[in-house]
């Protein structure tokens, strides 16, 4: 039987993230801690694929007893995550696209996508290959779509497009693809049918997504968050899934 468990993270930890580093680290941490308590002990995974990885994924995974971490980008590891390769012998880093990963089915313990899967043209098609290399679970950070987002969406208030990097406003960089719950339920039962998996989604409402700069503010704007996303349907504009595959995964 399948499982489906909402959950969301704690006013506690929310209110560390009061910048934007803070922001990306915790939800890095915040997932590797979670997918911890819902295994045994004994249990933690040996490896872990991440994809679309930064010095930011690179120094938080080495904070976690993995044996083996292999980080992926489309473009050459950045200064920082070149510097972690050197210091830390688990950490290796391979280009790769996430739409055909070279790996074999069942690969890794852990595939790992914070903010990732939506750079891609095909995100469906990126999760399917997460789920098709790894072995136990895949956790995937992404924009959350809900009914107060898409209002937002509507008055301009949240961007539809990411802009490009070079800060010209009028270049489109990528479609801010937002995922919602029944929608990956959805895109799992025609991918497994009915085999079993879990899935833990955990959603919050965070400032970064609007560039609140001012620590203070940064904090409020989290602690209003963080009540709105007890509204049904409203959960937040960023949502967390782990998913525990099924036993029937097609190969």
């Amino acid at each position: 039987m399948n499982q489906v468990i909402k959950s969301r993270p704690s006013l506690k930890s929310i209110l560390k993230v009061n910048s934007s580093n803070n922001f990306h680290f915790f939800f890095i941490e915040e997932a590797i801690k979670s997918y911890a308590k819902n295994i045994k002990k004994d249990t933690f995974p040996k490896n872990i694929l991440v994809l679309g990885a930064s010095h930011v994924e690179a120094e938080t995974m080495i904070k976690f007893p993995f044996e083996k971490i292999v980080l992926t980008g489309i473009m050459p590891a950045d200064k920082k995550t070149l510097e972690i390769l050197q210091k830390d012998k688990r950490v290796s880093y391979e280009i790769e696209n996430m739409e055909s990963l070279s790996y074999k089915s069942s690969s890794f313990d852990l595939v790992f996508a914070k903010e990732a899967v939506h750079h891609v043209p095909r995100p469906i098609l990126a999760i399917y290959e997460m789920l098709r290399v790894t072995k136990k679970a895949i956790i995937f950070v992404e924009p959350g779509e809900t009914f107060i987002g898409k209002i937002l969406t509507k008055l301009n208030m949240a961007s539809k497009y990411e802009t490009n990097q070079s800060g010209n406003l009028n270049i489109r960089d990528n479609y801010v693809y937002r995922w919602n719950k029944q929608e990956i339920i959805k895109i799992l039962n025609s991918y497994y049918l009915e085999s079993g998996y879990k899935v833990i989604f955990s959603s919050c409402w965070m400032s970064n997504r609007y560039n609140i700069k001012v620590p203070s503010l940064v904090k409020i704007f989290n602690i209003f968050g963080w009540l709105a996303s007890f509204i049904p349907y409203s959960e937040g504009n960023y949502l967390t899934c782990t998913i525990f595959r099924g036993k029937d995964i097609p190969k």
